[in-house]
């Protein structure tokens, strides 16, 4: 998934929280906006977690995105 569409759910207005998948099977939720920040230059994201714990992940990590309980597939750039 490329770095452009994720910031395109984080964008959306109004807001509504998605969850990113991982190609392990791990499913990081986004519950705000400003839970979600990108590296400038790189292809990498740090997500903070809803217990107060940060990840950094490079989006070639991320098979998918979705929303409302649905998940969105992005080719990877």
């Amino acid at each position: 998934m490329t770095t452009k569409a994720l910031k395109k759910l984080r964008d959306t207005t109004p807001f509504k929280p998605f969850d990113i998948h991982l190609a392990d099977g791990q499913v990081l939720p986004v519950v705000t906006l400003g839970h979600l920040f990108f590296m400038p230059g790189t292809s990498e994201f740090m997500l903070v977690l809803p217990d107060g714990g940060f990840r950094i992940v490079d989006t070639h990590q991320v098979v998918s995105a979705g929303k409302n309980g649905t998940k969105s597939r992005t080719a990877k750039a």
